[in-house]
């Protein structure tokens, strides 16, 4: 089921990362891959390498352009001290020319590079297949219809390296990260002669904080915001704290219960069981959980029962926890008697819990750690856009991890995060600014609800944020039905920003 998941949000908590216990498994090779050091770049440079191409798409020739573009990232005094690097794509031809709609995209880590989003997504070619049998095919769930692309690699993933003897540390916290991409996004627009083009975000993951911190960033310095922001498996904050970080998960849990026939469906189907399971979280549960040791024992009781009846876990067990389902209980609890776990970022797939000997969360079924994307994208890059990777392309590098600055300025901490204000604020600086956010029903690790809660909570206009949820985990675009509706729902959501521009 699982096979290029990108380094999401469970790997920025507190704790998450650290040395094995006697006892513990072996990390695998992709895990050790990714933490191995950046191979820095003898000097700066500033490539652009231009190719021509043609697919297929909706039965017809489609050409376009792709350019690879390199650019010199300063330090403190001003001197270049990294290249970062991007993938464009522009349609030859198309309506609109100069003021044709650019998407930036990245994915999130941190630390991973935009493969996931480029060669699964939303490329004009998408990587098919695992191991032997991987190819390149014409993506028809491509945007580049619609939009032309830009994939951008934060300094210090893919084929964005350090110069040599250089400080890059400044890149690697929530400020000095999006002020890099920012700038690497003003430098592609100028460069390509499209200044007055709509311009949309669409980060993933950490790739949503990161979006909302360039919106926070480009009011500070008082520069263009863009148009349209999109926002997949969102971690923004807001919604980690007692009370409120429960409501959020219960859906979650309740879909993957429904999925893997853990409870009586009643001829549900996973959305009508998800919905269910949320009015459910945000009255009673919410209301019981707000009484803490004061709720009366029946109360504790109907409480329980109706979780049970949703999430498959046994009422007594969900008292014994005080009406709180952690993740971890919930993901070796559902499937126990069958000797199974779930997984986190997608909660349908499955281990023997006698086979999860990693700490967690790499004992997580659904996490594969990149593994098999460099390469492909190594020789793509290289025999279809001429661009020779300098160093091997670093899919996901846990150092950027490991080292991350939380940044003062912006909580201190990922606990601390708080992401939606700054688009309420860039929203109340410019009026037309609309966003797009979603979120996959079985994704435990960033439940789709806790980003909806955040924004609603932080007073956005209502009328102008749509909500999507799709049958999938944490990367929605590895599910083709799924890919298929969110590529519907991105064309008609570009559509919509451009129209309001």
């Amino acid at each position: 089921m699982r096979r290029l998941a990108p380094l999401v949000a469970l790997l920025l908590m507190p704790g998450a990362l650290h040395a094995q216990d006697e006892g513990d498994a072996p990390m695998s090779p992709a895990f050790l891959r990714a933490m191995e050091p950046m191979v820095p770049r003898a000097a700066a440079s500033a490539r652009v390498v231009t190719t021509r191409h043609r697919i297929m798409l909706g039965g017809k020739p489609f050409a376009y352009r792709a350019i690879v573009s390199e650019q010199p990232m300063p330090g403190a005094d001003g001197a270049p001290v990294a290249v970062g690097v991007s993938y464009a794509y522009v349609a030859e031809g198309a309506r609109g020319g100069a003021t044709r709609p650019v998407l930036f995209l990245f994915n999130g880590g941190p630390g991973a590079s935009s493969s996931p989003l480029h060669m699964q997504a939303f490329g004009p070619r998408r990587m098919v297949g695992t191991g032997d049998a991987a190819h390149l095919e014409d993506n028809r769930f491509t945007l580049l219809d619609i939009a032309d692309l830009v994939f951008i690699d934060p300094v210090g993933t893919g084929a964005s390296m350090p110069i040599m003897g250089k400080d890059v540390s400044g890149y690697f916290g929530v400020g000095g990260d999006a002020r890099g991409v920012a700038a690497m996004i003003e430098h592609w627009l100028a460069a390509n002669g499209r200044a007055d083009a709509p311009v949309l975000l669409v980060g993933e993951s950490y790739g949503t904080a990161r979006a909302l911190a360039i919106l926070n960033e480009t009011m500070a310095a008082k520069k263009r915001l863009p148009d349209g922001i999109a926002l997949l498996s969102l971690a923004i904050g807001d919604s980690d704290g007692p009370v409120v970080s429960d409501v959020v998960l219960l859906p979650t849990l309740a879909a993957v219960a429904w999925y893997h026939d853990a409870i009586d469906r009643g001829g549900r189907s996973v959305a009508q069981h998800y919905d269910a399971a949320l009015q459910f979280a945000q009255t009673d549960y919410a209301a019981a959980l707000m009484q803490g040791p004061a709720l009366p024992v029946a109360e504790k009781q109907r409480v329980a029962a109706r979780m049970a009846a949703l999430t498959g876990i046994p009422a007594a067990t969900i008292v014994a926890k005080d009406l709180r389902l952690e993740r971890r209980d919930f993901m070796l609890g559902l499937l126990a008697a069958k000797g199974l776990r779930t997984g986190q970022l997608d909660g349908r797939a499955t281990r023997a819990i006698a086979e999860s000997r990693l700490r967690p969360p790499f004992d997580d079924p659904s996490m594969s750690l990149g593994s098999g994307t460099a390469k492909g994208i190594e020789v793509y890059l290289g025999q279809e856009l001429g661009y020779a990777v300098p160093s091997g392309y670093r899919s996901l590098n846990l150092g950027i991890n490991f080292a991350w600055n939380w940044d003062k300025a912006y909580g201190g901490s990922y606990r601390a995060m708080s992401f939606a204000p700054y688009l309420k604020a860039a929203m109340a600086a410019k009026p037309t600014l609309r966003m797009f956010a979603a979120g996959g029903y079985y994704d435990i690790t960033t439940p789709v609800y806790a980003g909806q809660f955040a924004i609603e909570q932080s007073g956005v206009p209502a009328d102008r944020v749509a909500f999507h949820r799709y049958a999938a985990g944490h990367s929605a675009f590895e599910d083709m039905a799924a890919l298929a509706a969110l590529s519907g729902d991105l064309h008609r959501f570009v559509a919509e920003v451009v129209a309001q521009r």
